[in-house]
């Protein structure tokens, strides 16, 4: 096992033990989670200002939906080039891979803003595409 790893561990398991668990993670670091949480990550980049309201849109849908689930939040400008990743609007939300509002994966990378019909979605859609994506 890696030292990183050992350190991660160690990490959440004194945050458990303070009742404290952080519920963005980074997927590096995320912990053993119950087979029925899928990988939730959520791309975005700095300078896009609708990254922290999708932020705390996600986090509050999973606290509504299931408690105790976390994301991973990722910086699109940090990832290699040629990962396709880099290449859906800011700011997307991936379900195992998967956008969560069915956008195909991207064939090239470039970052852009993403512009969602009806402007930016609640805590309530997010938990119901969740709810329909995790069934």
């Amino acid at each position: 096992m890696k030292t990183g790893t050992l350190m991660a561990a160690a990490t959440f398991a004194v945050l458990v033990a303070c009742g404290s668990v952080p519920s963005v993670l980074p997927l590096d670091t995320h912990p053993a989670i119950a087979a029925s949480q899928p990988v939730i990550e959520l791309l975005g980049f700095p300078e896009c200002p609708n990254t922290p309201v999708m932020r705390d849109q996600l986090a509050a849908a999973l606290s509504q939906l299931a408690p105790g689930w976390t994301f991973a939040e990722t910086n699109q400008e940090q990832l290699p080039a040629g990962d396709l990743r880099r290449g859906y609007p800011t700011p997307t939300v991936l379900v195992n891979g998967r956008d969560l509002f069915g956008l195909p994966v991207p064939h090239a990378t470039s970052l852009a803003c993403r512009i969602y019909p009806g402007g930016m979605p609640d805590a309530a859609a997010l938990a119901e595409r969740l709810r329909a994506v995790t069934r």
